[in-house]
């Protein structure tokens, strides 16, 4: 095989499911496949099954090229984890692997050298490699989802911290005294962007009795009032969608204008469930976040919807073999 044809296994796990694929050096995924994580399994069995999803890989199941030897294996992971040994530091989403690491069961079992990174770093790192913003040296990428998080490329490398927790961008406050993320910070950019809060503004509009299509949308189910509904409700011109999504805008904007201002990168790049269905109104974000930043970005904000889609964190962990092939 030559250098040019060479493929790595990528792995991105979350507290969900785990997913992989074998990755070619230009980012064209192979093959794939996925499990259910199962965190409270342990992370020794989850590192079991993940090797066995790996290894099934390319075996004619998927591609019809048969095995293919990989040149190693990277894994975009949702943390904080310590980029180097891999080890998880209070996951709220994997919680019993707290101070464990599957790093040195995969390496044995898989035989090839792993590495292992931030999720939202290595989506950051996958912006500079693949797509429309491959070869920027600086680069932001934040996730508005479930959570709110950023990765940070600055000169050409990953920014990882002193013990790897870079990047929390969600909890950085754009709101004072707005709503508090899971965590408890109060006003903080996940607290009034994210998709669960979204949701719970809207159920604090309901509780208080004012009349709103999002009721009559969600089936009077409160599990069913969700950013999407409280969007499409808007679109609807319901009078109480449109002020939670125009706070979420305001949240985003500011979120994003200090990033512009504390980073000056050549892009700031943003994905995830709640950036998606803010698609149609991009302009109505940029808008908010030239509000919020310095004069210089009002000509051009840099802010960017990713083009990579849910493969980015695939193509992060890819890149990261690929940059420590030997």
């Amino acid at each position: 095989m030559s250098s040019k044809d060479a493929v790595a296994v990528a792995a991105d796990i979350g507290g969900t499911q785990m997913r992989a694929a074998l990755v070619t050096r230009g980012g064209e995924l192979l093959d794939r496949g996925a499990i259910d994580t199962h965190p409270d399994d342990g992370i020794e069995i989850a590192a079991s099954r993940l090797a066995e999803l790996v290894e099934s890989l390319g075996n004619g199941n998927g591609n019809g090229n048969g095995r293919v030897e990989p040149i190693g294996m990277g894994i975009s992971t949702a943390g904080p984890i310590d980029p180097d040994t891999g080890t998880y530091k209070n996951p709220p989403n994997l919680g019993a692997w707290d101070e464990k690491s599957m790093k040195p069961n995969l390496a044995s079992r898989l035989k090839i050298p792993v590495q292992i990174g931030h999720d939202a770093t290595l989506a950051a790192f996958a912006e500079t490699q693949f797509g429309p913003h491959r070869g920027a040296q600086n680069l932001v990428y934040v996730t508005v989802s479930t959570g709110v998080g950023g990765g940070i490329i600055a000169n050409g490398e990953m920014v990882t911290g002193a013990e790897g927790h870079a990047g929390e961008v969600g909890h950085i406050t754009v709101i004072p005294g707005g709503q508090r993320c899971n965590v408890g910070c109060d006003g903080c950019f996940e607290g009034n962007a994210s998709g669960p809060s979204i949701a719970k503004a809207a159920l604090a509009h309901i509780d208080a009795g004012e009349t709103t299509a999002i009721w009559e949308m969600a089936g009077h189910d409160r599990e069913r009032v969700t950013s999407k509904v409280v969007f499409q409700a808007a679109d609807a011109g319901d009078v109480v969608a449109t002020a939670v999504r125009e706070h979420a805008v305001k949240a985003i904007g500011i979120g994003l204008g200090s990033l512009l201002n504390i980073f000056d990168p050549e892009a700031l790049v943003v994905g995830g469930g709640v950036a998606q269905g803010l698609a149609a109104r991009w302009d109505e974000v940029v808008s908010s976040v030239k509000r919020f930043s310095l004069a210089h970005f009002q000509h051009n904000p840099r802010v960017h919807l990713t083009t990579l889609g849910d493969d980015v964190g695939l193509l992060g962990a890819a890149g990261l073999a690929f940059r420590h092939e030997r």
